[in-house]
C-alpha cells in the first residue's frame, strides 16, 4: 500500500542528529538560518506550530481573533487555551483560504487576524494586511503549511505582524513529533512573546525525547509496505484519521517544552536541501494536476501559475461519500489522509465543513516516486468513472 505519508529525514539522518557535535549550539544556527531565510530580525523556536501561535497570542492584550472556520482545530484550541474570543470567516468558494468580503465587519483594534496559506496555497495577503492596519488589527500569518511559498516572489510569514510555522510530519520540513519557529516584526511584541515563552516552558525531559525518537524511528519502520499495511490494518482500517470532534484546551507536552538541540540538527539538514524538496513538491503537484485533468468526480486544488508555491498536500474535494472513495482506494493499495475533517467552528459556516466532508488528501511527500504517481493517478482515474461527478 502507498502510505499517506512519509518523512523526509532518513535513519542516517536521525542517528546523525543524536550524535553529530558542532561548534556551538545547533538551536543558535538554526535561529540565524531561518532568520536570514525570511528576512527576520526576531526568531522564536517553539515545540510546535500551535504553541507559537498561543504564545503569540499570550503575548498581546488584543482579545478578539478572527480564523478562518475552515483551519486546524489545533489552531482554535490554541484561540481558547490563551483566553482569547474567537470569531470565524467562513471558507470562500474555490480553494481553502477564508473568504475575505467580510474582514472589515469582524476586525477592530481589539482583534488579531490570523490569515491562513492553507496547505500552503497563499491566501490574498495583501487584501488583509490593508482591511486589517486601516481598522487597527494585527495580522498573524498561519505558515505552519507554507514555508517556502512566495506570493509576489515575495515569502509567506513576511507580510504580518508576525507568523508561526511548523516542522510537524505532514509539513514540508519533519522533526518528531512537531517542533516550529516564529517570527515577529515588533521588538517590544517580542520581548513580550520571549517572557511567556520562558514563563511557560521548560527543558524537554530526557524521557520525551526518547519517546519522540522511538516515534520519528516508527514513521521509518512504516515505510516498509509490509509494515505499513499491518499498522494500517491495525489502526486506521475503521478509524481513518486520529482526529476527534472534540475540542481540547489541555495544555500539552506540545506547548511546554522548548526545542532540544536533536531537533534543531534534524531540522537543519532539511533545511539545506528546502530547494530541492520545495522542487520535487512542485513537480508533484504538476504530475498530478497533469494526470487527473478532466475528472469528473474529483476537483483539483488551485493551479500554481507562476511557481512560487511550496504545499504540502495535494487535497481534492471528492463527490459523494468521500469515504467510499478511501476504502475503494485501500482496496487497490492508495491510502489517503484527512485534512481537517472535524472543525472547530459552527455548522453554520456552511462553506467549510462542505470542504471538511469531501476533502480527501493525495499522498504527496518526496519520497513519493513516479512508478507511485503513475499508479495513484490510474486508481483514481478507475475509480472517477464509478462515483458521480463533481458539481
Amino acid at each position: 500500500m502507498i502510505p499517506r505519508v512519509k518523512v523526509n529525514y532518513r535513519w542516517a539522518d536521525l542517528f546523525r542528529s543524536l550524535f553529530a557535535r558542532g561548534a556551538g549550539d545547533p538551536r543558535v544556527e538554526l535561529r540565524n538560518w531561518l532568520s536570514a531565510y525570511q528576512g527576520a530580525r526576531h526568531v522564536l523556536l517553539v515545540p510546535s506550530g500551535r504553541a507559537g501561535l498561543y504564545f503569540l497570542l499570550l503575548s498581546t492584550p488584543r482579545r478578539r481573533v478572527v480564523l478562518p472556520a475552515y483551519t486546524c482545530k489545533a489552531v482554535v484550541e490554541a484561540v481558547l487555551m490563551a483566553g482569547k474570543e474567537v470569531h470565524f470567516l467562513d471558507a470562500a468558494a474555490a480553494g481553502f483560504n477564508a473568504a475575505l468580503e467580510d474582514l472589515e465587519k469582524l476586525v477592530d483594534a481589539d482583534t488579531i487576524f490570523v490569515a491562513t496559506h492553507q496547505f500552503g496555497f497563499p491566501c490574498d495577503i495583501a487584501q488583509a494586511m490593508e482591511v486589517c492596519h486601516r481598522r487597527g488589527a494585527v495580522v498573524i500569518e498561519d505558515c505552519a503549511a507554507a514555508l517556502g511559498t512566495r506570493i509576489q516572489d515575495r515569502l509567506a510569514g513576511s507580510f504580518g505582524d508576525a507568523a508561526f510555522f511548523s516542522f510537524d510530519s505532514t509539513k514540508l520540513i519533519n522533526v518528531p513529533l512537531k517542533a516550529g519557529f516564529v517570527v515577529v516584526q515588533s521588538s517590544e511584541w517580542f520581548a513580550d512573546l520571549e517572557s511567556a515563552f520562558a514563563r511557560e516552558t521548560g527543558p524537554m525531559p530526557w524521557l520525551h525525547q526518547l519517546r519522540l525518537l522511538l516515534l520519528g524511528a516508527a514513521y521509518l519502520i512504516l515505510e516498509s509496505a509490509f509494515c505499513y499495511r499491518l499498522f494500517h490494518w491495525l489502526t486506521l482500517r475503521k478509524r481513518f484519521t486520529a482526529e476527534t470532534s472534540e475540542l481540547s484546551v489541555e495544555r500539552t507536552a506540545f506547548y511546554r517544552f522548548a526545542m532540544p538541540p536533536w531537533q534543531a540538527r534534524l531540522a537543519l539538514g532539511q533545511l539545506g536541501q528546502l530547494d530541492h524538496i520545495i522542487a520535487r513538491r512542485r513537480g508533484l503537484h504538476a504530475a498530478y494536476q497533469r494526470g487527473l485533468a478532466g475528472c469528473r468526480s474529483l476537483r483539483l486544488p488551485p493551479l500554481d501559475e507562476r511557481g512560487e508555491w511550496s504545499c504540502i498536500r495535494f487535497p481534492v474535494l471528492a463527490a459523494g461519500d468521500k469515504l467510499a472513495w478511501y476504502r475503494a482506494a485501500n482496496r487497490r493499495g492508495v491510502d489517503f489522509a484527512f485534512s481537517f475533517t472535524f472543525l472547530g467552528c459552527p455548522e453554520t459556516f456552511k462553506r467549510a465543513h462542505a470542504v471538511a466532508r469531501s476533502i480527501l488528501d493525495l499522498p504527496f511527500y518526496s519520497k513519493l516516486t513516479d512508478a507511485e504517481v503513475s499508479r495513484i493517478i490510474a486508481v483514481l482515474r478507475d475509480l472517477d468513472a464509478s462515483f458521480p461527478s463533481k458539481s
